[in-house]
């Protein structure tokens, strides 16, 4: 008797654990179902909506559901699209390496080096930038990089030749930078604060030396974070508009002035559709290989 006794507790103990991972489910999904109707609504629905825009054509100013590969075609075949992507995607990359290298520096002072008021004053400073708009802080970039602006001004005291800056790729990677900075640095930040201090102690135990403790150390152990803050720049740096429009000058044109043009000059909005549904797949693809590198060896 007390062995069945023993049976019967056993077994409905197993049907307890066995509910627990439904129940986790059920909890997990209702609590995450706002956000996965928001990523349906206003992600999924209109990608497929641009996706299959992207077949359709304009015939006598007038979008037409007819469904062929033409937009596809001529974007990736035409040497003026495929130009234009290229340029965009290594100003993105030029972007993306200059912001985590210059920010580095800065989070890991601030995560290593600094004492807790130096770094909340510095902290406010990095946030500072969000109370303004970016266009306005490019518009701002205009006065200084102008060929009468501040810049030139200031080299002609020096007694220098004046350069011509705006309207250049120079321009536009500052453009870039100017968003990325402060973003990048929050972003490195936070991943090294979550960095093992006895990893450095038992560095420097071991005679390790301060650049070799950086770059042996720091690095691998904030490798997750620096790889999503450099996801993060290249994300927002290819698909700018503002810094290649207004300090670049618009000419030559990145992807997104191009879709700008294509609407603007003939209203072709499947060509459109086309750029911007590449643009998306190169994110995706990039996300896709930054998650790989990040995530690299754990299980």
């Amino acid at each position: 008797m007390t062995y069945n006794n023993q049976r019967i507790a056993a077994s409905s103990g197993s049907t307890e654990r066995d509910k627990l991972p439904i129940r986790g489910f059920l909890f997990a999904a209702l609590w995450g179902l706002p956000m996965g109707l928001w990523l349906l609504l206003f992600f999924v629905v209109p990608f497929l909506l641009l996706f299959l825009i992207s077949f359709w054509r304009v015939e006598n100013f007038q979008l037409s559901a007819v469904y062929n590969l033409k937009n596809w075609h001529d974007v990736l075949t035409i040497p003026f699209f495929r130009v234009g992507y290229y340029r965009t995607f290594l100003y993105a990359c030029l972007a993306t390496v200059l912001s985590v290298l210059l920010a580095f520096p800065l989070a890991y002072t601030l995560s290593f080096k600094l004492s807790s008021s130096a770094r909340r004053l510095c902290l406010l400073l990095l946030i500072i930038p969000f109370f303004t708009s970016y266009l306005t802080r490019a518009y701002s970039w205009q006065v200084i990089l102008a060929d009468n602006g501040l810049v030139n001004s200031a080299l002609v005291l020096l007694g220098l030749q004046p350069v011509h800056i705006l309207n250049t790729p120079v321009a536009t990677i500052i453009g870039y930078l100017t968003y990325l900075l402060p973003l990048v640095s929050l972003l490195l930040l936070a991943s090294l604060d979550h960095i093992d201090r006895t990893l450095i102690e038992a560095a420097h135990n071991l005679g390790l030396g301060r650049l070799g403790c950086i770059f042996r150390v720091v690095v691998p152990a904030g490798r997750v974070g620096i790889v999503f803050a450099a996801t993060f720049a290249f994300i927002i740096s290819f698909g700018d508009f503002v810094a290649p429009s207004i300090l670049g000058g618009g000419n030559p044109p990145t992807l997104s002035i191009l879709i700008i043009d294509t609407v603007k000059s003939a209203s072709d909005w499947p060509s459109a559709a086309t750029v911007a549904g590449v643009m998306i797949f190169t994110l995706l693809a990039v996300s896709l290989l930054s998650f790989k590198v990040a995530f690299k060896g754990r299980a």
